[in-house]
């Protein structure tokens, strides 16, 4: 990727541009719920969709990260350990 180019993608239906080829679940849930709740009994779901060649849907898990293309979609759901 070249210095300064942005890519845009999809998080919950808001658009983002980012600045780097890849991008952590910790960021995802961060641009899906910035006022999110954290800790032990927290979790989010991240999945993503129009992703890269041979990886067009998947599922992020907490501690990865993804290649993002543009226009890629990421779809964030808050639950709880409850």
């Amino acid at each position: 990727m070249s210095p300064g180019r942005k890519i845009m993608i999809y998080v919950r239906g808001r658009k983002y541009e980012i600045q780097k080829e890849k991008i952590s679940y910790d960021e995802v849930v961060n641009l899906g719920y910035p006022n999110g709740k954290r800790g032990p009994l927290f979790e989010y779901d991240v999945t993503w969709k129009d992703g890269p060649r041979g990886e067009e849907e998947g599922v992020l898990k907490e501690g990865q990260e993804t290649k993002i293309i543009e226009g890629m979609r990421f779809d964030v759901k808050f639950t709880d350990k409850s």
